[in-house]
């Protein structure tokens, strides 16, 4: 995060703020969920597991490093004041802020993977196996993660669904 050549005021010291931020769009760590008991309303235990592998801190920190190098270039230099963050940290002190920062991406899709194999749910028509009648057209059938926004993805699943269900 770098303080750009804005005026700063007592309500924001720094005055104006850009950021770059590395994403891990493909993390080798994984989560779960576990149920607490029969009950459907008892909310699950939820284990994020974020960064539990290593590789994953060690593409992050790589990513950070490569967002200093981005906003300290020469080229940034006349719209850029100062870094902000991460600053002056370095080794374990970078890693625990990267541990800290570290928050989901909140593109929640390939829960119901289409495809032929046992742990698909939906076939190439977006129909659910075994469940008469019922089809399933948004992200959650992508049967892997997009490195880019899930948005458009979507739009074709749904344009697609449209043909299925007009003809």
């Amino acid at each position: 995060m770098w303080s750009a050549a804005g005026r700063a005021s007592a309500f924001d010291p720094f005055g104006i703020v850009a950021g770059i931020s590395p994403a891990l769009v493909r993390p080798e760590s994984r989560g779960f969920l576990r149920l607490k008991s029969a009950d459907p309303h008892e909310a699950p235990e939820i284990h994020a597991n974020m960064l539990s592998d290593p590789r994953d801190l060690a593409a992050l920190r790589r990513g950070m490093e490569i967002t200093r190098d981005l906003g300290n270039a020469e080229a940034m230099k006349p719209f850029v004041k100062r870094e902000i963050l991460p600053g002056r940290f370095a080794g374990e002190a970078l890693d625990n802020l990267i541990r800290d920062g570290a928050m989901s991406m909140h593109h929640p899709t390939c829960t119901a993977r289409m495809g032929r194999d046992d742990l698909s749910v939906v076939d190439a028509g977006l129909k659910v196996y075994g469940v008469r009648n019922l089809r399933i057209a948004d992200g959650s059938i992508m049967p892997s993660i997009t490195t880019g926004n899930t948005q458009a993805p979507c739009v074709i699943i749904g344009e697609r669904m449209a043909e299925i269900l007009r003809a």
